[in-house]
């Protein structure tokens, strides 16, 4: 995979849910390797729906998102798999932490299936356990933590293989304030240290100002033959 390449590139990218709602009106956009963009707009605009297009989870209705050079609705699901296990990490509106796992192997899921070593596997997750500050919580289940804690784990869970682009829907939410006023510095140093691409889906003001440079996504659109049809 050419990582020197755009890290996102959308071309006419509409969405549509039902038959009259459509998304994103034809957007066009592309994201440099190394940059760090933030994608804005009020909710109900697409920010989660575009997260998850560029992952590879959704597709468009028209119009085509190519992610490090590869259309992604061209691949099988078992290469789009293999994209977000190497080259991709998620963090999600939903943290979606699996249940019957332990804080350290959540973790270290990810590294599973990049395929790291079992001895880097448990180094990288003890340390990233321990830099969001979770260590003595690191044998427990998520039912065992807060809402902000689920979170610092999913953000944990995204950084652990290094990925050269890091989506984030919404990573502040559930998070206290000295917790956010540690992480936001992180981004920017994540990306401009390690040349690693940031799209960041946010309603924040303060998160989406770290940003290099800002999309405001437009209002859906009523498509009105459909309407009539």
């Amino acid at each position: 995979m050419n990582i020197e390449a755009d890290a996102v590139r959308i071309r006419g990218l509409h969405k549509m849910f039902g038959n009259t709602v459509q998304l994103f009106g034809g957007l066009n956009m592309a994201v440099k390797s190394g940059e760090f963009v933030a994608v804005t707009g009020p909710t109900g605009t697409g920010k989660s729906t575009l997260i998850n297009l560029i992952s590879g989870l959704d597709f468009p209705t028209k119009g085509s998102v190519e992610v490090f050079g590869k259309d992604l609705s061209k691949l099988k699901e078992s290469e789009r798999a293999s994209i977000r296990a190497k080259n991709i990490g998620i963090v999600f509106q939903n943290t979606h932490l699996i249940s019957k796992l332990t804080v350290i192997e959540n973790v270290e899921l990810p590294l599973i299936f990049s395929g790291s070593s079992d001895k880097d596997r448990e180094k990288i997750a003890a340390e990233m356990v321990e830099f969001i500050g979770l260590s003595k919580k690191k044998h427990l289940f998520p039912n065992s933590l807060s809402a902000g804690e689920i979170r610092k784990v999913g953000i944990a869970r995204a950084l652990a293989t290094d990925p050269a682009l890091l989506l984030l829907d919404e990573p502040t939410s559930d998070l206290d304030t000295s917790t956010v006023d540690i992480l936001l510095p992180l981004l920017r140093g994540y990306s401009y240290l390690h040349n690693r691409t940031i799209v960041l889906a946010t309603n924040s003001l303060k998160l989406a100002k770290l940003a290099s440079r800002e999309i405001r996504l437009r209002w859906p659109e009523l498509v009105v033959d459909a309407i009539q049809d």
